[in-house]
């Protein structure tokens, strides 16, 4: 009987004392999902329970009508498929999407020592062919350069303003009709960047953008949400890497058969295995982690040695006498969460 009535009162009191705490109010938050560039999207946000799916959906729409390379009313298409050399293409940029992206692929061209390139999709299909045919002949390089390469001599943007600086028309030139560009990744990583300004312009506490490969975090209320696997196995054994306040996204050595060393013309054939980029914005990420890959390890460590102080943080897996290796940054190393010991 006295076991039970000490019972009776130690409930008695632990309820008491959880009258006496003050709640805690539970974050609000929403989950956003969707398509952007035909690849699913997922944003998990933390603070604001409010409904931005129009929001988003605006921001996806207007990147998608000037680069949704799968749209033949978009921009790109429509440029690509004119013909006339003797005349510039007039469109209107309303949003200035076009020219926002124009301009971060031209510095983005510069600041890669030409590597990061829109316009090797004829070299890829070039090679392609060789392979389909199983010739033994390569494709003829010199031709086809004559219209690949990413060149202000080859293809300009011309932006038009009125005495008062106002925006009128946006004007596109080709040298030659063969030309051709496909900014689909590095706009889809730049929409992504755009929702994300959004959300950080609405005072958000803490989000999540998740598409493929590509991740943006920012905030830390939510640990949880900062942790993320580093793709590299792709199971519960994976390294994790806390991302806050950047952007994240990585290549394979699967990717290698897909791209195109525009410098050179040749397809990728280098000791890079694995490379993971984190930088402030995911058009950089993305930029960087293809560039990486096609360079190969001597050119990323001249890139370091010749940008001091770039943002750019990497990790890299490659093969040196037939032995997986790893080269970091100090500031991806910072980046990587302590594996728990058992």
């Amino acid at each position: 009987m006295k076991s039970a009535f000490r019972l009776f009162i130690l409930s008695v009191l632990v309820f008491l004392a959880a009258c006496g705490e003050p709640k805690v109010k539970p974050l609000q938050g929403r989950v956003y999902n969707g398509l952007v560039f035909g690849k699913p999207y997922t944003i998990d946000c933390v603070g604001d329970s409010s409904n931005y799916q129009s929001q988003i959906d605006s921001i996806i729409q207007v990147f998608e009508d000037n680069f949704d390379m799968s749209d033949p009313k978009s921009v790109i298409n429509r440029f690509n498929d004119y013909k006339q050399t003797d005349s510039l293409m007039t469109f209107i940029d309303s949003t200035r999407a076009f020219g926002i992206v124009y301009d971060l692929l031209r510095d983005l061209h510069a600041n890669t020592l030409d590597y990061y390139d829109p316009t090797t999709n004829p070299l890829k299909r070039a090679w392609m062919q060789i392979g389909l045919t199983r010739s033994a002949l390569e494709p003829n390089l010199d031709s086809i350069f004559e219209f690949v390469g990413f060149d202000g001599a080859k293809i300009d943007l011309i932006e038009i303003e009125d005495d008062h600086y106002m925006y009128q028309k946006s004007l596109l030139r080709k040298k030659d009709p063969r030309i051709e560009v496909d900014f689909t990744n590095l706009a889809r990583a730049v929409t992504l960047d755009c929702i994300a300004d959004f959300f950080k312009s609405r005072s958000m506490v803490q989000f999540k953008i998740s598409c493929d490969r590509h991740l943006i975090g920012f905030g830390n209320a939510v640990d949880q949400l900062n942790v993320n696997p580093l793709g590299v196995s792709g199971d519960s054994t994976d390294q994790m890497i806390r991302l806050n306040n950047c952007a994240f996204t990585y290549k394979t050595a699967d990717d290698k058969p897909y791209m195109i060393d525009a410098t050179f013309g040749y397809p990728v054939e280098n000791e890079m295995a694995y490379v993971a980029i984190a930088a402030p914005s995911l058009a950089q990420a993305e930029a960087f982690s293809e560039v990486f890959m096609i360079m190969g390890l001597e050119k990323a460590g001249e890139y370091y040695s010749n940008n001091e102080y770039s943002p750019i943080q990497s990790f890299i897996f490659y093969t040196e006498n037939d032995t997986m290796r790893s080269a970091s940054t100090e500031g991806f190393d910072k980046l990587l969460v302590a594996l728990q010991t058992p």
